[in-house]
């Protein structure tokens, strides 16, 4: 089956596993059976919610017992499903149903409809998880656990992911189910889910620099990386001489400005853009803002083949 929100996304099965679990440890084979599902079926979900950390699996005998393992969001669920045993969490966190709870932790888009994604949201409502307000939705302050244990699964699936694509990376900014990590200069990432970003895809746009770590994106949704998102990223990793080669790439390539701004909003980036976008068109400089003076980056344009 195809999963739009990838390691992010629980089946039916999974959480009401899950259920049975917080109850108490069990063997699989009765798992199976509380659950109606086969025992090979079973012992595929055990593998699966244990790869996420919900679980941990030990052998008594001939048996292999399964109980909720310690990790935070593991114990965050329990404390959720055993506090609100009246509401369908199969339901409501299987799946897509779970993408408008992502949002709520960061910027995540999927290839869902918004019939489908409202859908998601009117039950969210319907049973008291979030409430809409004026300008916005927000989760409702009795079900604070529910954004708390959003935040600490997605922050282990993303940690698991970039061990498992190098030992060495670091995750310096997370929004969600997308992050940026960095790793050492010259890591072989083979996973092709991570996408060279900032610094690291500027020779791509004639812009070569020279460092000792490279920068790669992940999202369980985003196809190959466009201008606009590698300067975002650019800026995002951090470091006032970062925001000069952003600038060189905004003057370098074809950026399309509404394009970036709406990506830039999404990350609270959109007041450093818009100076950044008046610094170009202007050539002065807001007094307090991170931007070189002119001349220092029509000098560094040039090193770099840009004719402003």
């Amino acid at each position: 089956m195809n999963k739009p929100l990838g390691p992010y996304e629980l089946s039916r099965t999974e959480l009401a596993a899950l259920r049975e679990i917080i109850r108490s440890p069990i063997s699989i084979s009765a798992l199976a059976k509380r659950i109606r599902k086969s025992q090979p079926v079973a012992t595929e979900v055990v593998k699966r919610l244990k790869a996420r950390g919900f679980i941990t699996v030990e052998r008594v005998g001939t048996r292999k017992l399964v109980r909720l393992s310690e990790a935070k969001h593991a114990q965050l669920l329990r404390d959720i499903m055993l506090a609100n045993t009246h509401v369908p969490w199969e339901s409501l966190l299987s799946f897509s149903q779970i993408l408008p709870l992502l949002k709520f932790e960061g910027a995540v888009s999927a290839p869902v409809s918004r019939t489908t994604e409202w859908r998601s949201l009117r039950n969210l409502m319907a049973h008291g998880i979030v409430s809409r307000g004026e300008r916005w939705v927000k989760i409702n302050p009795k079900f604070s656990k529910v954004a708390e244990f959003i935040h600490e699964f997605s922050s282990f699936v993303n940690s698991t992911l970039a061990t498992q694509a190098s030992e060495s990376a670091v995750i310096i900014w997370s929004s969600g189910s997308q992050f940026i990590m960095r790793v050492p200069e010259g890591e072989n990432i083979r996973d092709s889910r991570f996408k060279p970003t900032a610094t690291t895809a500027l020779p791509r746009y004639g812009i070569p620099l020279m460092s000792n770590v490279e920068y790669y994106y992940y999202s369980p949704v985003q196809g190959k990386l466009k201008a606009e998102d590698v300067l975002l990223h650019t800026l995002l990793v951090d470091g006032t001489t970062n925001v000069t080669y952003a600038l060189v790439l905004l003057a370098k390539a074809k950026i399309n400005r509404e394009h970036l701004l709406r990506k830039a909003e999404m990350l609270n980036l959109k007041d450093q853009v818009m100076a950044m976008l008046k610094f170009l068109d202007t050539r002065e400089r807001q007094i307090d803002s991170n931007l070189p003076t002119w001349i220092e980056f029509e000098q560094k344009a040039r090193d770099y083949g840009v004719n402003l």
